[in-house]
């Protein structure tokens, strides 16, 4: 059971971690593809020093394989050289010389397998170093073209963006011409507009300004002697000051004598003022 909950917390590490890169990434794409070259150059760097060490471990192999080599084909040769003297060797001598020759062969028989050996070791190493070889000039390769589709990229970047400058500019220039037409004109129109709805206003408050000197002066005749009436104005103007019709100095002088006749005037005037 531990080693399950172990395996799914690596699993859901391994996600949260993958969730955490493309965030990362997503933020600053730049100093991401920055990052992600350091890595690949510490690679390379890496992939370098074991190329390195893997030559040197093959010239070591090989250098083994040849003096084993060199060794065994020494002792073959005078194997052949006791061989030869055989030939001729008789008693004792021959029996010395079959000895030796016996003694170099068995020891030609040991370093048969040595040579073998330290042969094919030295042929693994080669074959080693040429797949590091290959591996190393991939990863350079990599590298190499990383650094290119990094530049690249921040030129498409560079170049996106001032179309995109350009692109919302033009979208912009366009939503104002269409912004202009809903208005239905241009802003020579739009002042226009503004001056004659301003002219209209100042029409309206004269206009209210005029009704209201009307009103308050149709209340003012209303209060006067004449009730803002023209036909009493005009009587009032025919009777004169005094209420009634102008009287000569005969009829003045007559009313004075006939006190009783002096409510007659008197009465054409609450005539009239009715």
């Amino acid at each position: 059971m531990m080693q399950f909950f172990r395996t799914l917390l690596g699993v859901k590490g391994e996600k949260v971690g993958r969730q955490v890169v493309d965030a990362l990434v997503a933020m600053d794409p730049k100093s991401a593809s920055v990052a992600q070259l350091r890595v690949m150059e510490a690679d390379l760097d890496k992939a370098g020093k074991l190329l390195t060490n893997l030559r040197a471990e093959m010239q070591r192999e090989r250098k083994e394989a040849v003096e084993a080599r060199e060794n065994y084909d020494r002792r073959l040769a005078a194997a052949e050289h006791l061989n030869s003297l055989l030939a001729t060797a008789e008693g004792e001598r021959k029996a010395s010389l079959e000895a030796s020759l016996a003694k170099l062969l068995a020891q030609l028989e040991e370093l048969e397998s040595e040579v073998a050996i330290e042969q094919r070791e030295a042929d693994e190493a080669e074959a080693l170093v040429a797949e590091a070889e290959v591996a190393y000039r991939e990863k350079a390769s990599a590298l190499t073209e990383a650094k290119s589709a990094l530049a690249k990229a921040e030129r498409d970047m560079q170049r996106a963006s001032i179309q995109e400058e350009r692109e919302r500019e033009r979208a912009n220039r366009a939503a104002q011409v269409a912004g202009l037409r809903d208005d239905g004109g241009s802003k020579l129109n739009t002042a226009i507009d503004a001056m004659t709805r301003r002219a209209n206003e100042a029409r309206a408050n004269a206009e209210a300004a005029r009704m209201k000197a009307q009103a308050l002066g149709d209340l003012s005749r209303k209060s006067s002697d004449d009730m803002g009436d023209a036909d009493i104005q005009a009587a009032l103007a025919a009777v004169g000051k005094g209420g009634g019709p102008a009287l000569s100095v005969h009829e003045r002088l007559a009313r004075l004598k006939s006190p009783s006749q002096q409510a007659a005037p008197l009465a054409i005037t609450d005539k009239w003022s009715k």
